[in-house]
């Protein structure tokens, strides 16, 4: 050994002592020894078959070197050619045993390599087709070793392209962060990158989109995957599409929240109980009928509650029913009403329990039961003859007053009989069965027909008869029911009441009448004693107009009033329906009284015909008093004109003009079979006092005679209208001309101050009254009505005196009168009226003075004083504002 280390080191330090450049030699010894470390450290990497191999090359090499630096020793060097004779031999031998060794290890080395190979090559196949033959998604990504590192595909299945629609090729190279959903937020992309670059297996679920934008749910199995030298190099992820699972998932949510939500509102108390009654959930409905918390139910048995319905043998699918009474946890009991089912769910088999509270249920039936024992004795007892048909007339029952009509001692012998067993004459079978036929044919209601009956004495009395359809719970009509009233005594009552009631209803015409009079007589007196006062040289012109214009008025209230006697001839002329509506309106207020309104509605045009003015007149009011009549309680009159085109018939094809006139009213209406007879001379279903029957046949007359027609439109319970058509004339009506109000008088002498509130209806005497006490040195506030009166009272603190009409719209004088002094009790008043009221109707204003119309100046003048003078010697605190009156 000496020898030989003493060899190594002359082969390192003999080239430089002999001065030979040996350094090429060194250097290819070097390589030798290079290769060697080199095949050695490699062999770690290598599979075992191989590391023989890779040993026996390296120990080849160290000899190559070695040999190499044995023939570069120099003989005398050496101690003699002897000694590198035996290291030559020796490392011949040496490389030798190594050639052999290669031999024989090489071959099996490679073979069992081989064999190792394509074992790996058949497992790399099954696995191949193992991934794409999966149905989810399977891609491998690379992981950066730096921390700049990206993460890139490097393979893909072909699931993995049916789920995202990625192509392998297309997939490869590209980063796993084109999956996520980027719209979904930062957090399904950054989890996306946590489990690639993790090292522990990761799972998660993240919102994705297709190559095409669709998007969906995929759920990422995340595995990672180290080298030999446990670095993380790849990640192999599982992509597997939950979309429809998630989709199933919320359907299963949804409807456990949707049946839970019904459980829970349920209307009616609900338990899940166990076979053996312990109570396993229960509704809120249950809490609140029952008083007792969720908790508490848990932990009770059905039969704590008393109202266990003990069911042994039930079968899925099938109900019991029952009555029982449970009771809440302050001990109070209440009915209810118990259904149970079997429910079987994950093996179990659990009762279904439904407890509907039926107290309100069993307080209806008992209401029910009273009401229909009420609805009994109401019809038993009802002072009307009460019954029910079928379709064929035959009685299905009646009260004891159709029995005893009939001569029957109980309803019960009624049943099954028709009006042909029961009634004494045909005539009258027949015309009930007509009637019950109209009734259920049509569907329509028969009411208030006047019928006649016969009783089995021989009496015959009148009946108000009512019949509607009878209908079963389909609304089918399957009979009629009616019901009569007997109105014998009724009729009899108002025949003889008839003319007593026509001459009040003459005297209330001839008042209204006898107060418009009593304005017109006053305007024209007033005036003639204003003019009589009047200094000379002062203008007369206004007076005297309304002294003309008062006569042109009283003029045509006669007119009217001989039109209504029918004594004037017939006079045709153009005239304007406005004008003879305007005309009437302040006589149909009069007429008509308080409670009935009146609306009239005028073309803003001329509507003009040719007729007699004073018969239009008439029409109008007698249309007027036929509507008041058929308004009992109140209601609203309209009138109204209009201007209609008519399309041409075949003989005149050019439209026709029509002058229209119109009366509207809401009263009772009529029905068809009384429309139908309305223009008969003397027929009327007013009562006695209501008319003589032969208005409505003088309105259509009038209309027939100015080649007009007349049409009727009217529904029961609604009201009537009256449409009056007319041909259109062109021309001017002759109208009446209004002159313009008088100016005031010039002031007196001797005049003292005082307030007076003037109410007056008619403008021209509210006029003159006003210039009359303005004259003499009030202070005048002139208002048209009691309403406005009122209204403006609080702005006259120191009234002095009230001189009003009293007969006016809405509030009348009287109670104006009392109702101001009960406001301010010192205030004197003034009546005036066209004519004299009953005694007592100023009782309730002590002190008042009446002043009738027509009345002068002086009339008026002295009235005050007198109401002023009374006053002061009521109060003698009062300060004196009688007026000194000059002489007339």
């Amino acid at each position: 050994m000496d020898s030989f280390h003493n060899s190594i080191l002359i082969m390192a330090v003999w080239p430089m002592s002999q001065g030979i450049p040996a350094w090429p030699d060194l250097l290819i010894w070097s390589a030798y020894l290079a290769i060697a470390g080199l095949l050695l450290w490699q062999r770690r990497s290598l599979p075992p078959p191989l590391h023989t191999v890779f040993v026996l090359l390296a120990a080849f090499a160290v000899s190559c070197g070695i040999t190499h630096a044995i023939w570069l020793i120099p003989n005398e060097t050496s101690g003699g050619s002897g000694f590198k004779d035996w290291a030559k031999w020796g490392t011949a031998a040496f490389m030798t045993a190594f050639a052999f060794a290669l031999l024989r290890v090489l071959p099996r080395a490679t073979n069992s390599e081989r064999d190792a190979r394509k074992g790996d090559l058949a497992r790399l196949r099954l696995l191949a087709a193992a991934v794409n033959a999966s149905s989810d998604g399977v891609m491998i990504a690379g992981v950066g070793n730096d921390e700049n590192g990206q993460i890139s595909i490097v393979y893909a299945n072909p699931a993995f392209e049916k789920l995202t629609g990625y192509s392998t090729h297309e997939a490869v190279g590209r980063s796993p962060s084109i999956l996520p959903d980027h719209e979904a937020g930062p957090a399904a992309l950054e989890s996306v990158r946590v489990a690639m670059r993790g090292t522990e297996t990761a799972r998660l679920e993240i919102p994705s989109r297709r190559k095409d934008g669709s998007r969906l749910w995929i759920e990422w199995q995340v595995v990672p995957v180290t080298d030999d030298n446990e670095r993380h190099t790849h990640s192999v992820a599982v992509l597997r599409d939950t979309t429809e699972r998630r989709r199933a998932e919320q359907t299963i949510r949804e409807s456990e929240e949707r049946f839970r939500g019904l459980f829970e509102h349920a209307a009616d108390a609900i338990f899940v109980l166990e076979p053996c009654g312990n109570i396993l959930d229960a509704n809120r409905r249950a809490c609140y009928s029952l008083g007792y918390s969720r908790q508490e139910l848990l932990s009770m048995k059905m039969s704590d509650l008393e109202g266990g319905y003990h069911v042994d043998e039930l079968n899925p699918g099938e109900t019991l029913t029952a009555e029982n009474l449970y009771r809440r946890k302050d001990g109070t009991t209440f009915p209810v009403e118990i259904r149970f089912a079997l429910l079987e769910a994950s093996g179990r088999r659990l009762k279904f329990c439904l407890v509907r509270d039926v107290t309100r249920r069993r307080r209806t039936e008992q209401a029910l039961r009273e009401r229909e024992e009420l609805l009994r004795n109401i019809i038993t007892h009802i002072p009307c003859g009460v019954f029910w048909k079928d379709r064929n007339s035959v009685y299905l029952g009646c009260n004891e007053r159709v029995a005893r009509d009939t001569g029957f001692k109980s309803p019960e012998k009624v049943v099954g009989l028709t009006d042909y067993d029961l009634c004494v004459t045909p005539e009258e079978a027949g015309t009930y069965r007509e009637n019950d036929q109209q009734v259920v044919q049509s569907g329509q209601a028969s009411m208030d027909a006047e019928e006649h009956l016969t009783r089995p004495d021989g009496t015959r009395i009148t009946l108000i008869t009512s019949k509607v359809p009878l209908r079963d719970a389909s609304g089918t009509v399957v009979g009629v029911l009616g019901v009569y009233q007997d109105i014998t005594e009724r009729k009899r009552l108002e025949e003889e009441l008839r003319q007593a009631q026509k001459m009040d209803a003459v005297g209330r015409l001839a008042g209204g009448i006898a107060h418009d009079f009593n304005n017109l007589l006053t305007i024209v007196r007033g005036n003639a004693d204003l003019l009589r006062d009047l200094p000379e040289g002062c203008d007369t012109s206004n007076l005297l107009d309304e002294v003309c214009m008062a006569s042109d008025r009283a003029a045509s209230l006669v007119r009217q009033l001989l039109t209504f006697s029918r004594r004037q001839p017939v006079r045709m002329e153009v005239v304007d329906l406005n004008a003879v509506i305007s005309g009437l309106a302040g006589m149909l207020r009069r007429l008509l009284g308080e409670r009935i309104a009146i609306d009239i509605r005028l073309k803003s045009d001329r509507v003009t015909t040719r007729a007699d003015y004073r018969h239009l007149e008439q029409v109008v009011m007698n249309l007027a008093v036929n509507a008041r009549d058929a308004m009992p309680e109140g209601g609203t009159l309209t009138i109204g004109t209009d201007l209609v085109e008519l399309p041409g018939d075949r003989v005149h094809s050019q439209t026709k003009r029509i002058a229209r006139m119109w009366v509207t009213d809401t009263g009772v209406g009529m029905t068809d079979e009384v429309k139908g007879r309305i223009f008969e001379p003397f027929f009327t279903t007013k009562g006695p006092d209501k008319g003589s029957g032969l208005g409505l046949a003088t309105v259509f007359g009038i209309v027939e005679q100015a080649s007009g027609s007349l049409d009727v439109d009217s529904t029961p319970g609604v009201g009537s209208t009256f449409r009056i058509d007319l041909p259109w004339c062109e021309g001017v009506s002759n109208d009446l001309i209004l002159t313009p109000f008088p100016v005031a008088c010039p002031e007196r002498r001797n005049k003292r101050a005082g307030t007076v509130l003037l109410v007056e209806d008619e403008e021209s005497v509210r006029k003159f009254a006003r210039l009359t006490l303005q004259g003499e040195g009030y202070s005048v506030v002139d208002v048209p009505d009691g309403d406005t009166a009122l209204r403006i009272l609080d702005t006259l603190p120191n009234l002095d005196l009230l001189v009003t009409d009293l007969t006016m719209p809405g509030i009348d004088g009287r109670e104006l009168a009392a109702q101001v002094r009960l406001l301010q009790p010192e205030v004197g008043v003034v009546v005036m009226s066209g004519y004299i009221p009953d005694t007592g109707w100023l009782d309730d204003v002590p002190g008042s003075v009446f002043l009738p119309k027509p009345f002068t100046p002086i009339d008026l003048l002295r009235s005050t004083a007198k109401a002023m003078s009374r006053f002061n010697g009521d109060n003698g605190n009062k300060r004196d504002l009688t007026p000194e009156l000059s002489s007339v």
